[in-house]
């Protein structure tokens, strides 16, 4: 079931304040960093999303990565994204 918008900024504003929500997806940019390997920001979000079967839509760029989820057959973003992001949350 999709979150409503009023659901899903109240969450980001308390527990994901890294994303924003914008097109009826939330967003997290991970910007480039000394300390950081984007190849195994990569790695570890992919293999995050196969294990759980549910896969972010990821833009690799010089100055960073940015991380979109959303539910493609429902059209929004659903618990399985917030659940998502929140995993993601306690790794970066």
């Amino acid at each position: 079931m999709t979150l409503t918008k009023s659901d899903i900024e109240k969450i980001i504003k308390t527990d994901l304040k890294d994303w924003k929500y914008t097109d009826s997806k939330i967003v997290r940019f991970i910007p480039r960093s000394s300390n950081l390997s984007f190849g195994t920001v990569v790695k570890e979000i992919w293999d995050y999303a196969e294990k759980v079967d549910h896969h972010p839509d990821i833009l690799l760029t010089y100055s960073g990565v940015e991380i979109t989820l959303f539910t493609h057959d429902q059209s929004g973003v659903t618990e399985k994204d917030i659940k998502f992001a929140l995993s993601l949350a306690k790794i970066y």
